[in-house]
């Protein structure tokens, strides 16, 4: 009577285990460090430490310079971090099921638009914000194969057109740099 009560906790059991990929309890440790959703793992509890990080440093967030809203200027924030923790709970529940690397060329790319992405910010102030935009546009266009005729008028006006938005629309201001802006 007792192993006929034990059958369905064990098929629950099983069916979690697979479900959420986890281990079995009679897996020996090496087993389980060679799990290939591993890798998933840690980077969904490395994202969910920074996530929890993340909103616990908005609920600092005093008023700013561009005022506070109806809404007040923790909310964005806030919404951000636990959308970011969301994910982070889903890649360490239901890691990718053929997890793969990406090959030297997409590494390479990444490492090159994170590096744009910081040389943007460092120009940002001192350049102003269209400046800056337009050579990361222009930057990131060459890197993909775009061609040069094109991409520095689309990226200048691209620059023009989200400054005239965010300084007469919304009106936060940006950056204006050295030679002004709107």
């Amino acid at each position: 009577m007792k192993e006929q009560s034990q059958a369905p906790r064990q098929r629950w059991l099983i069916g979690l285990q697979r479900r959420f990929r986890l281990p079995r309890p009679d897996d020996s440790l090496p087993s389980r460090i060679s799990d290939k959703h591993l890798g998933d793992r840690i980077l969904g509890l490395v994202c969910l430490t920074i996530a929890i990080w993340y909103v616990a440093e908005t609920r600092n967030f005093q008023i700013t310079q561009f005022g506070s809203g109806p809404v007040g200027p923790k909310t964005l924030p806030t919404l951000v971090g636990i959308v970011f923790g969301i994910f982070a709970l889903y890649l360490i529940i239901r890691p990718d099921e053929s997890p793969r690397w990406a090959s030297f060329n997409v590494r390479w790319r990444l490492v090159v638009i994170v590096g744009v992405s910081f040389l943007f910010g460092q120009l940002l102030e001192p350049m102003g914000f269209i400046f800056a935009a337009t050579a990361m546009s222009i930057l990131i266009g060459v890197f993909f194969d775009g061609p040069l005729a094109k991409l520095v008028p689309l990226s200048f006006g691209f620059a023009v057109a989200l400054a005239f938005v965010f300084n007469n629309w919304l009106e936060l201001r940006l950056p204006a740099g050295w030679w002004g802006g709107f």
